[in-house]
């Protein structure tokens, strides 16, 4: 069950790129100007060449320029069969995810700074895919608290 103060924001619908695209930022979103912080939950699905190599990070408008967003965590999901230290990565970085080949993935990252309520998702592919055929398919999804205290 999700919590009922939350809003989920679709910061890039989960969809396919373009053949022949290996960089790309998304349509502005903006977000309610109370938002302070928020999680974003990436979901890649799909993969078209297992040696692509996909990197994802969000950006924010300060006046007319794009800047990075870093975030302050970030957690893959991982087999529960796993034994090994999966604990959360909470060295402050820009990307979501950097140079990942995985065919499907999830993560989720935490943004505890705001510098603008206008954002945006910027990506990079190492591969266009094969001809007539798309590089990868992810989706976006901001959740923040529609009334903080």
């Amino acid at each position: 069950m999700a919590f009922t103060n939350y809003n989920f924001t679709t910061l890039r619908a989960s969809s396919a790129t373009g053949a022949g695209v290996t960089s790309w930022q998304e349509a502005a979103v903006t977000i309610p100007e109370t938002v302070h912080d928020f999680w974003a939950v990436l979901a890649k699905t799909a993969e078209d060449d297992p040696d692509n190599l996909l990197t994802v990070r969000l950006q924010c408008k300060i006046g007319s320029n794009w800047y990075d967003m870093s975030r302050a965590s970030v957690q893959s999901t991982v087999a529960v069969t796993t034994a090994a230290d999966t604990a959360t990565v909470v060295t402050r970085g820009a990307n979501i995810v950097e140079s990942n080949s995985s065919a499907t993935l999830s993560t989720v990252q935490y943004y505890d700074t705001v510098p603008s309520n206008v954002i945006r998702v910027a990506w990079i592919a190492s591969s266009a895919g094969a001809p007539g055929t798309v590089s990868h398919t992810f989706s976006v999804i901001a959740a923040h608290m529609l009334n903080e205290l």
